[in-house]
């Protein structure tokens, strides 16, 4: 691959580089792509297989041997990615790495030999993008149903033209339940059964819902389905990439001919796909049944797809699903938007002045600290008492597309802090942010807030310098001159000496 040019500088013919990396339960998925009058066009795809999902222990430890093939494939993507700056790529971990409690020290490690951030995302933000992904690259735009059955999980998500109205994601997937019911390799109707009882088991909760959706286009992505819509050709010759119920019972009747996975040997797929192809049917016969499904479609684009098109939109069309996505959670908790704009305001005045000691000059400085401001007060909705608590663990626990888990947990710390105490014994270990950006980012909002107690446009704050590790504050006349102010900023120099700050306050 060649000629890769950074976002930066966009070139005399409006091309903008991209690359979207999806590290997968069974493989790890690389899609480069321009685009070229928002027309997305795809360069080049590389696929590893990895099967992480088969080295979590029943601990949810990963072992070392996955680790290490782990970050083997992510130096082959490495190698594919030079050239490409931060801002082009963006990086997704799905279901294995969101249940491995070791996460952190796979994190560490691809950091060594990997220049992108890694994003964990969460499983329904997994079905967000996989829906999106459909979306933006299928023709019909009605009523669908998307089917994903990656190595771990199984997303299903109920839509209508760019629209996903349910989000479901399932801990079933073709190398966690071949893990978990054909490890020896040996089948058996006995054992089919078992894991297809299991997989509509896990479907139990959500089916109904998706049931009663009463979609028109039924659409499957993911490696399992495409395999297993190859065998139905092959065998049945069949209309291309269309599964049926009759025809997958006939692929359950042919696997059962075999007592062991290693002598299934079909020609329609991959041989690396074979040892868990009767995984990946009975959670596909569970989904059919318990979703009374007669037939379903393949589509290429999938989770990968949905990234590239919210990263091509972030970058260039200025359209942020994550501002949304606040804006929502803003407007369900019934934000004072008056107050909200007056914090943000004076944090965005606050950093100006900082960023360049501080080290926070990007725009996604600002952002964040704007987004912090916006959703501050949410947990008013509970209760005023430790409103700073309830607004964080809102934020902690809501659904929030867009966000990776780790944006999440950042967001989240930010709000849990705004006030009172600081709870450091409660911030999360992040691998994307370094720890003295989030008291700094703290910080800022808290002296925002600060600033803005009477919740009137008062001018109070003249000016902020850094000064090594003091932080000095300039006041106006009318601050200077006002005796609670002065006092919350007394209490506020205590706070912020447990960050290693030292609050000096001038008239």
């Amino acid at each position: 691959m060649t000629d890769v040019h950074s976002p930066q500088t966009q070139l005399a013919d409006g091309l903008n580089y991209f690359a979207a990396l999806d590290l997968g339960s069974n493989s790890f998925h690389l899609v480069t792509t321009r685009v070229i009058d928002q027309h997305v066009q795809p360069l080049l795809k590389f696929k590893q297989k990895v099967r992480l999902a088969s080295g979590l222990s029943k601990t949810n430890k990963l072992s070392e041997e996955a680790i290490q093939r782990g970050l083997a494939a992510l130096q082959l993507c490495a190698q594919r990615l030079q050239g490409f700056a931060t801002e082009q790529v963006y990086v997704v971990a799905t279901h294995t790495l969101r249940e491995a409690k070791n996460a952190d020290v796979f994190l560490a490690r691809a950091a060594e030999i990997f220049p992108f951030p890694i994003h964990i995302i969460s499983g329904h933000e997994e079905a967000r993008l996989i829906y999106r992904g459909v979306a933006q690259t299928s023709s019909y735009q009605g009523r669908r149903l998307v089917i994903d059955i990656g190595g771990g999980s199984t997303e299903i998500i109920a839509g209508e033209e760019f629209e996903p109205k349910i989000l479901a994601s399932r801990s079933m997937g073709c190398v966690s339940f071949t893990e978990r019911f054909f490890k020896d390799g040996k089948l058996s109707e006995k054992r089919f059964k078992k894991a297809l009882i299991a997989a509509r088991s896990e479907l139990e909760p959500v089916a109904a819902g998706l049931r009663k959706f009463n979609a028109v286009e039924v659409i499957g992505t993911s490696g399992t389905i495409k395999a297993i819509a190859q065998w139905v050709q092959l065998r049945d010759q069949s209309a291309p990439d269309v599964i049926t119920r009759t025809a997958l019972q006939r692929c359950v009747e042919q696997l059962l001919t075999h007592t062991n996975i290693s002598s299934f040997n079909e020609a329609a797929i991959d041989a690396d796909r074979h040892g868990v192809i009767a995984a990946g049917l009975a959670v596909l016969v569970a989904v059919m049944d318990e979703l009374e499904l007669t037939s379903l479609t393949c589509h290429d684009a999938a989770l990968r797809e949905g990234v590239l098109y919210e990263l091509a939109e972030r970058v260039i069309g200025h359209r942020d699903v994550r501002q949304r996505t606040i804006d929502g959670m803003a407007a369900r908790y019934q934000v004072d938007e008056l107050q909200a704009q007056r914090v943000a305001e004076t944090a965005v005045y606050l950093l100006r002045q900082v960023a360049k000691p501080w080290q926070l000059q990007q725009p996604a400085w600002r952002q964040r600290l704007q987004w912090a401001a916006r959703v501050h007060e949410v947990g008013l909705q509970i209760n005023a008492s430790s409103l700073q608590s309830h607004s964080g663990y809102i934020i902690e626990h809501a659904d929030m597309p867009g966000f990776s888990k780790e944006e999440q947990a950042f967001l989240a710390a930010l709000v849990r802090n705004y006030r009172k105490k600081l709870q450091l014994e409660r911030l999360p270990q992040l691998y994307l942010f370094e720890q003295r950006d989030l008291w700094r980012m703290i910080v800022l909002l808290r002296l925002a807030v600060l600033f803005n107690t009477d919740r009137q446009s008062s001018l109070l704050l003249k000016k902020i310098q850094v000064r090594q590790d003091t932080l000095l504050l300039t006041l106006t006349k009318e601050g200077s001159a006002n005796p609670m102010l002065l006092n919350d900023l007394a209490l506020e120099a205590k706070q912020q000496a447990k960050l290693g700050i030292n609050l000096r306050v001038h008239g």
